[in-house]
């Protein structure tokens, strides 16, 4: 869950800061516009989907494996 938290902040951090970038930005080309918010939704998306949970460790597998098998 603490993984989920720090995506969501630092997904909304660099959203808040592109919107800030982009409601001072002036005299700007369409070509210009469609940069600017391919750079600011492209790598919150990346973020989204490819920053997953690390694997399971060994160590983990086994007091997993423990924890099932073990009488109560």
């Amino acid at each position: 869950m603490q993984l989920e938290r720090i995506k969501n902040v630092v997904i909304g951090v660099w959203l808040v800061a592109a919107v800030i970038v982009g409601l001072f930005v002036r005299n700007v080309t369409w070509q210009m516009w469609v940069a600017f918010i391919a750079l600011s939704v492209l790598p919150p998306l990346a973020l989204l989907f490819w920053w997953t949970e690390p694997a399971q460790t060994l160590s983990e597998t086994i007091s997993d494996a423990r924890r099932k098998t073990w009488p109560s």
